[in-house]
């Protein structure tokens, strides 16, 4: 890696803009999208991603950018203050403030490129917790997981409805289920209000093989309004063989737990509910892993404008997207001034021919649109392109789903349920080693999640996974994932293609649907 010319070229780019025209129609040219301040600021985040430099040196650059251009400004141009006079600095904003600056970028800890390490030994089948330890599994993280893919019900004198049990994960942070919940009113004005929404957890019994009894604590993890997950409290041991579960008066649903101790989990060939895992590296470099990171982000946001809406626009301007990708050329250029990537690198030429499929113009990137795309992005270039690609979504519903991914690049990932509703289709999983506190990298990639995460349905489509929230749970993260597109069709399994710059797993799973009414 070259520090020393990663900050070169940084300095250098900043003095070309100040170089550079500045119209005098507008108070602040170089803050406008696609300017000056915007293209420094996207080499600035993509040079910090990577390690080439800190945070401390990108400030320091970025205020001198500021104070050049204020002495600069022409004396009939209005101004906020003196020229000259402190004020917010560009480098002050677009990064956190000093106490997060110790903090490394998730991005930047990439660069070490170790390969991907199996994942933690948990207890087997019938073992249970090793002298001195607690109740559950110990820190290496989803030792036990169990696609569920069953229904309680639950009536009393104002309300019914059904807990519908998707997966059960017990990991170092606890014993859980997530599940979804519909209900039905039976609404009397004489007896007070009745709240139809949500179901009384607190009134189900949950008892174990030795007689140990539970209760369920609601945690809303974002999503539909009707999905979350719930604990068990206390936590049970860890080599509980099933778990029965009621409503007051209701029958009593029996949870078998033997059948996906997750073999994979504890070392094994297998990922929990029967999937086989298969593992191989990748070999990217950081920039590379970076770039691809772009592309995929590209292909990510573009839904967010309709096809005829970005066929028009590409035919009277720059395009809906031209704002995104302004500077995709001066962050290559900067990579490779740091060495952190190849001249001879394939990536750029996929990332100009992601932008061409997608009628993007204005990234001044100089390599040739290549032809060896991945499968994934063709399959979303291919969707984006059609005239009227299919919009009619599946009914709202859920899926049983469990796997424990190998650890990728110290981030370990437990995939536990997939929704759909109101047209969107989402993938929960539970997550270990993220960093959410890490800056944002430049156009607007999600820094603290640097893994690509995709899903071919059984129809062979593949839809991108992108983050869509998050909440910490005992030291793991809830997080939910984004279908990009989402599901258009009932599919019977999926395959998951989880990748980091040193290595992928790809699993596929069958899956358990259940639809509300």
């Amino acid at each position: 890696m070259n520090r020393e010319g990663a900050e070169t070229y940084l300095r250098l780019l900043a003095e070309a803009q100040l170089r550079s025209p500045m119209a005098s129609a507008r108070p602040q040219p170089w803050a406008a999208p696609g300017g000056s301040i915007a293209r420094l600021t996207a080499v600035a985040q993509a040079l910090t991603a990577v390690r080439a430099i800190d945070h401390e040196t990108v400030e320091d650059i970025l205020a001198d950018f500021d104070l050049a251009v204020s002495v600069r400004q022409r004396a009939d141009r209005p101004t906020s203050g003196p020229v000259g006079a402190a004020g917010a600095r560009p480098g002050r904003l677009l990064f956190p403030p000093p106490g997060m600056l110790a903090r490394r970028s998730r991005l930047a800890a990439l660069s070490s490129r170790e390969p991907a390490r199996a994942p933690h030994p948990g207890p087997g089948p019938g073992q249970g917790p090793g002298p001195g330890q607690g109740p559950g599994p110990g820190p290496g993280g989803p030792d036990r997981l169990v696609a569920v893919g069953l229904t309680v019900p639950y009536r009393d004198e104002n309300l019914s409805g059904e807990m519908f049990l998707m997966a059960f994960a017990h990991t170092a942070a606890g014993a859980r289920f997530t599940m979804a919940w519909q209900t039905h009113s039976r609404y009397d004005p004489e007896r007070g209000v009745v709240h139809p929404g949500l179901l009384p957890f607190d009134r189900f019994t949950v008892t174990d093989d030795r007689g140990g009894r539970y209760h369920l604590d609601l945690a809303r993890s974002g999503g539909p309004e009707w999905a979350g997950d719930v604990s068990l409290r206390p936590e049970p041991p860890g080599d509980i063989r099933w778990l029965d579960i009621s409503a007051p008066d209701g029958p009593v649903i029996r949870v078998e737990l033997d059948q996906g101790t997750a073999e994979a989990a504890g070392g094994g060939a297998e990922a929990a509910g029967g999937g086989e895992l298969a593992v191989s590296e990748t070999k990217l470099s950081p920039g590379e892993h970076l770039l691809v990171m772009l592309a995929e982000r590209l292909l990510t946001v573009a839904p967010e404008f309709p096809h005829d809406l970005r066929m028009q626009l590409a035919a009277i301007s720059p395009g809906p997207l031209h704002t995104m990708a302004a500077g995709m050329g001066d962050v290559i250029a900067a990579l490779e001034a740091a060495d952190v990537l190849s001249p001879l690198s394939p990536v750029p030429g996929r990332l100009a021919a992601v932008c061409a499929g997608m009628r993007v113009s204005g990234h001044g990137i100089t390599a040739p649109p290549a032809h060896d795309l991945p499968e994934p992005w063709l399959s979303l270039l291919a969707h984006y392109q059609r005239r009227k690609p299919e919009t009619v979504p599946v009914r709202d519903g859920y899926a049983a789903v469990a796997a424990a991914l190998p650890e990728l690049d110290g981030i370990r990932l437990a995939l536990l349920s997939l929704l759909n509703t109101d047209g969107g289709s989402w993938l929960q999983a539970l997550a270990r080693g993220l960093e959410p506190e890490t800056p944002g990298g430049p156009f607007g990639i999600n820094a603290y999640f640097p893994l690509s995460v995709w899903i071919r349905d059984s129809g062979g489509r593949w839809h991108a996974c992108r983050p869509a929230g998050w909440h910490r749970h005992n030291g793991e993260h809830v997080l939910k994932l984004q279908l990009v597109p989402p599901l258009t069709r009932p599919t019977a399994w999926i395959e998951v293609l989880a990748a980091g710059p040193s290595a992928q797993v790809r699993v596929q799973l069958p899956l358990r649907w259940g639809y509300l009414h």
